[in-house]
């Protein structure tokens, strides 16, 4: 009876610290995300640096973990560390930016990146893997130093992730801010503490207790002010979490800026770049009658289209209400006036999607988005794109977009970044120009003759108008496209024709963002990221090669190498297919922020079916290591069914009808993935434990070489493979890799090792 009750209690206790490890993955994640500009490079190194920190603490400390004695009170112990931890480390990541010297409005580069978020993450990972060793050592106690131990702990743990990600995605995002939500996760791991260990009950009272009182009555007061410690020296006068993003305003003086997930949106008043923004692209129409926006119109865009007299529609694109909603109130009536204009027609929706549907024609296009630094802002700089956008011109109509660039000199990263544009402009669009100045104004049109690059006829045009401009006139359009600058810019472009052209999943222009932002800050950086332009897929495979001829001649004495490469395999393929996955979606539908929870949450309510599947058949088993060879061939067929997918999708096999449908395929993918791993997980342990009793050291080793190379996975594909090698190319070398597991195990299997021999 009392074997029960301290199972139960212990049940309990795995629950929630799964639940509050995925939780706290999901907080720090979208807050990391702001931090560093809505980067999804942010991502891949979050996932690396949690899986990395976890992965220590399970297999390092997870050595100890089998001599402790009172295993009861030392988890309820680490479970109230963790409680303290999770509300500091979220206010540590608000203070980021000053801690590592990033002045507001830039991005930070790579080095500062990594060491932000592998500094950060440090305290709490190390914690929450070593209580997985530790849980695994008093499971074993209870039941006797039985190898299902391990499984159970790994299900127990992965079922509260699952209860805890469907929670935060269908209820706490919709109701509590991010400060909130982890005091509330904080006060769940209290409450383990307080019902697991006896002597914590006092401390764990008090805590609770603390966490309870602030999340009532100052939740949202202190969320705001934590908030505004990534903006020294300016003033946070709103911050809105939505379920597209973040949305803050900062003022400075007279001027009052708006960014979204970091990402600096508009300053208004700014009337050169809203004269910029929009009059370039209208005076190269001789008539425009219809005209989309995507982006800015907020900001004044839209007020600055309605000078001309011969606009009759104004369809105005935003994928966020909120962006709307909080210009009205923190901007003059002045700004946001000409958006209730009854030839203006608002639209919530994503830009590129919008484009897709085609449900009108357009005489003028103007996309007002940052440079394609991220993922989704590089979904509309690809030819893909910029095909959808030629489908929805009339004859004789003009896209228009702009990116930062350099006035006078432009060095040959920036070349490259520019030329990328420029020639994936050229594979759709007949006549493309490209107008000089601190930004570059890319114009293209579906027939030739129509664009112009002299500034005479421009200057004209707006005579004609009648159009009162400050700064887009005579004096200032005459110096800025001198024919001299023209040739100039021209020349480079051509020169640059080798740059390659950006596709939704070959994203090099995504990556050419990159090496032009290390190159602000670290030219070593630089140099090595052009390098790694030349990485051929054949040299990662020839070194494949080599690693599993070395497993091959090490499987001939013992069993424990290849079965320990197994596991590193299938987590570096579980989590890079996750990320490419999170990175499809991204593509494909732009709102990653809003569905990451729900992707996240299928891997891991994967994780605990695969897990209880497989944990109530070990007894079973009798030739475990062959059971665990067809596991691992049905990792590269899910590759192959994942790619098939995405090409699919990408390529519109599918019926529009079913594109609600297809979105709720990626979190159906995550969750084959975390089953995957959940059966081949226990799986594994069971066969390096055999006969022996170190139950939380193997526990924790297992843990840990399978969350390295998860690690690895999440921090290879996402920095260096995918924007280099692309999505297609990506998933073969994890086919490659699963096929090498594969072949060590199968010889194993020749050789007559049903049992591993640890040396």
């Amino acid at each position: 009876m009392a074997e029960g009750r301290e199972k139960e209690r212990a049940v309990f206790a795995f629950v929630l610290t799964g639940l509050g490890a995925l939780l706290a993955q999901i907080i720090l994640l979208r807050e990391l995300m702001v931090v560093f500009s809505g980067n999804e490079l942010s991502t891949g190194v979050m996932l690396s640096a949690w899986l990395l920190w976890t992965a220590l603490g399970s297999a390092a400390l997870g050595v100890f973990s089998d001599r402790i004695k009172g295993k009861f009170s030392f988890f309820a112990m680490v479970q109230l560390i963790l409680a303290i931890l999770l509300p500091a480390s979220l206010l540590l990541a608000r203070y980021l930016r000053p801690l590592l010297g990033i002045p507001v409005g830039e991005i930070a580069s790579l080095p500062q990146m990594v060491m932000g978020i592998f500094f950060l993450l440090i305290p709490f990972c190390l914690f929450s893997g070593f209580l997985f060793a530790l849980g695994c050592s008093l499971l074993g106690e209870i039941l006797g130093k039985e190898a299902r131990s391990v499984g159970v702990v790994y299900v127990y743990e992965a079922l509260g992730a699952g209860i805890g990600g469907l929670a935060f995605s269908y209820l706490l995002i919709h109701f509590l801010n991010p400060w909130q939500v982890c005091l509330l996760t904080a006060a769940l791991l209290a409450l383990s503490s307080f019902l697991l260990g006896r002597t914590l009950r006092p401390m764990a009272i008090l805590w609770i207790c603390l966490l309870l009182g602030t999340l009532i009555f100052y939740g949202g007061e202190l969320d705001l002010i934590s908030k505004g410690w990534g903006w020294r020296g300016y003033k946070v006068i709103a911050s809105e979490d939505t379920i597209y993003g973040n949305i803050t305003v900062i003022t400075d003086g007279p001027q009052v800026s708006f960014f979204e997930n970091g990402v600096w949106n508009f300053t208004y008043p700014d009337l050169l770049t809203a004269e910029e923004a929009v009059h370039f692209a209208l005076l190269e129409h001789a008539g425009p009658r219809e005209v989309l926006l995507v982006g800015g119109g907020v900001s004044d865009l839209v007020g600055e289209c309605l000078k001309h007299p011969s606009i009759r529609h104004l369809d105005y694109v935003e994928l966020d209400p909120q962006l709307i909603k909080t210009g009205r109130v923190y901007l003059p009536p002045e700004a946001t006036s000409p958006l209730d204009d009854p030839r203006i027609q608002i639209i919530y929706t994503d830009g590129r999607r919008f484009i897709q549907r085609g449900e009108r024609g357009y005489d003028v296009i103007i996309l007002h988005l940052p440079d394609p630094t991220t993922a989704q802002l590089n979904r509309c700089y690809t030819q893909e794109f910029f095909a959808e956008v030629k489908e929805i011109l009339h004859k004789g109509g003009i896209f228009y977009l702009s990116v930062s660039s350099s006035e006078n000199v432009i060095g040959h990263t920036l070349a490259q970044f520019l030329s990328s544009i420029y020639w994936t402009m050229k594979e759709v669009f007949p006549e493309v120009v490209v107008l000089p100045g601190p930004v570059a104004r890319f114009l293209g049109t579906g027939s030739e003759g129509i664009l112009i690059s002299d500034p005479g006829t421009l200057v004209q045009r707006a005579r004609l108008r009648g159009l009162q401009l400050k700064y887009v006139r005579e004096y200032y359009i005459l110096f800025n496209l001198s024919p001299e600058r023209v040739h100039y810019l021209r020349s480079i472009l051509e020169r640059g024709k080798g740059a390659g052209i950006n596709k939704d999943l070959h994203p090099i222009c995504y990556f050419y963002d990159i090496v032009l932002w290390s190159a602000q800050y670290t030219p070593l950086l630089k140099k090595w990221f052009v390098r790694m332009l030349g990485l051929r897929i054949e040299w990662v495979l020839c070194l494949l090669a080599i690693i599993t001829l070395v497993l091959l001649w090490r499987g001939r004495r013992s069993s424990s190498a290849p079965l320990l490469w197994a596991v590193s395999v299938t987590g570096f393929s579980e989590i890079a297919l996750e990320v490419i996955l999170i990175l499809a979606f991204q593509i494909i539908y732009g709102y990653l922020y809003y569905k990451i929870g729900v992707i996240i949450t299928a891997y891991m309510i994967g994780l605990a079916l695969g897990g209880w599947m497989i944990t109530a058949l070990l007894r079973d088993i009798r030739r475990p290591l062959r059971f665990l060879l067809m596991v691992q061939a049905g990792v590269p067929l899910y590759a192959l069914g994942v790619l098939l997918f995405i090409l699919g999708l990408h390529q519109g096999v599918f019926p529009t009808s079913f594109s609600r449908l297809m979105e709720l395929i990626f979190p159906f993918l995550t969750l084959v993935a975390g089953f995957l791993g959940g059966v081949h997980f226990p799986l594994a342990n069971k066969i390096y434990l055999g006969e022996r009793e170190e139950i939380g050291r193997i526990g924790g080793l297992i843990n840990g070489v399978d969350l390295l190379g998860s690690a690895a996975g999440a921090l290879v594909i996402s920095v260096i493979l995918l924007p280099i090698l692309g999505i297609e190319k990506g998933i073969y070398l994890i086919i490659a890799l699963n096929l090498s597991a594969i072949l060590v195990l199968g010889m194993n299997i020749l050789w007559g090792r049903e049992r591993v021999r640890v040396d």
